[in-house]
């Protein structure tokens, strides 16, 4: 199961044919992890050969795995989109296939196209988040949360704090985008937050509020298909980073709205949250807010940072842009107001 193409752009120039997919025309488009084929009604994601800290994909069988497990992870949120993993066979003469009868020399994740417009970072930079549709996502969310499969909570506790001194690491690494003072700043302030809220973490874990969460509820992992907030993308390669609190997953969505000046969608989202899980132990447990959006506001400003270097320079004035607003605290100083 390890056999290996000498090169994946050998898997790549495959997939980007239009040959491959009967004529269509295809889109690529890269991260740092995955490459992925869009023809008219289909996408085929393919895990780079990369290891990073956080995730390894550098073995065939752990790529076939990651694909597997990204199947499992997201067809309940998304079983319209999440169809199969197949395979990409080298047969005897060394001719790629995709789906073919040879030896699998890769694999892919295979998924129903939508349109990528009406993802919610696309409606949020178009205003079109409304009331209405805000209420939709603290429904959806609600929905998703009320099945998760409760997790043993110690290892995401305890891993929640290293974070912090990572989020130093990465933004000491760009001090031209994170001032040294403003990180020790924030490192000392959230470290102190830390313990304070610690005891609480725990209560909540005894409560089987650490889930197996989406991990990644940012907008751009949302889309609106026929009206309705579908999920998608959620995080497949670290179960203890798609370990959490409920409301440290609900988080990323509402700071994300914030820094988008959605402040009232983000109101309406976590009322009609509360509304629909009734938890008295999430009416005791707001004071965590604001540290959960201080948490996934620097997680953010760290994503987003790495991808400069990347970037066409014609995008990395905006790419700073949102770095700087993910970083000067502007989500994490926001406070829920509650209606009565």
């Amino acid at each position: 199961m390890n056999h290996v193409v000498g090169s994946q752009e050998q898997v790549f120039a495959l997939l980007a044919n239009p040959a491959t997919h009967g004529g269509q025309s295809v889109k690529r488009v890269d991260t740092h992890a995955a490459v992925l084929f869009l023809t008219r009604e289909q996408v085929f994601k393919v895990k780079r050969a990369v290891q990073f800290p956080f995730l390894d994909y550098s073995t065939l069988d752990k790529r076939k795995a990651a694909c597997e497990a990204e199947i499992e992870v997201n067809r309940p949120y998304a079983p319209d989109i999440y169809l199969r993993v197949v395979p990409i066979t080298e047969d005897t003469v060394g001719q790629l296939a995709l789906d073919g009868r040879g030896v699998p020399v890769e694999w892919a994740v295979e998924m129903r196209r939508f349109n990528e417009s009406m993802t919610l970072d696309h409606l949020a930079d178009e205003r079109r988040i409304d009331v209405a549709l805000a209420e939709a996502l603290g429904h959806v969310v609600a929905g998703a949360h009320r099945v998760a499969r409760p997790v043993e909570p110690g290892a995401w506790i305890e891993a929640l704090g290293t974070y912090i001194d990572e989020h130093v690491v990465a933004f000491g690494e760009t001090p031209d985008l994170f001032p040294a003072a403003d990180v020790a700043a924030l490192a000392r302030a959230s470290r102190a937050v830390y313990e304070r809220i610690r005891p609480l973490l725990v209560e909540r874990g005894r409560h089987a509020l650490v889930r197996r969460i989406h991990g990644d509820l940012h907008l751009g992992n949302i889309v609106l298909i026929l009206g309705r907030p579908v999920l998608f993308d959620a995080i497949e390669f670290s179960p203890l980073i798609a370990s959490g609190d409920v409301l440290y997953d609900l988080a990323f969505l509402l700071m994300d709205l914030v820094e988008r000046r959605l402040a009232p969608a983000a109101n309406a989202v976590l009322n009609r949250y509360l509304t629909e899980t009734q938890r008295v132990e999430d009416l005791d447990a707001l004071e965590l807010l604001p540290f959960f959006l201080s948490m996934r506001a620097a997680i953010r400003a760290k994503v987003t940072a790495a991808r400069l270097e990347q970037s066409d320079p014609e995008a990395r004035p905006y790419l700073a842009r949102d770095v700087r607003n993910y970083s000067t605290g502007r989500a994490a100083s926001w406070r829920r107001r509650r209606r009565c």
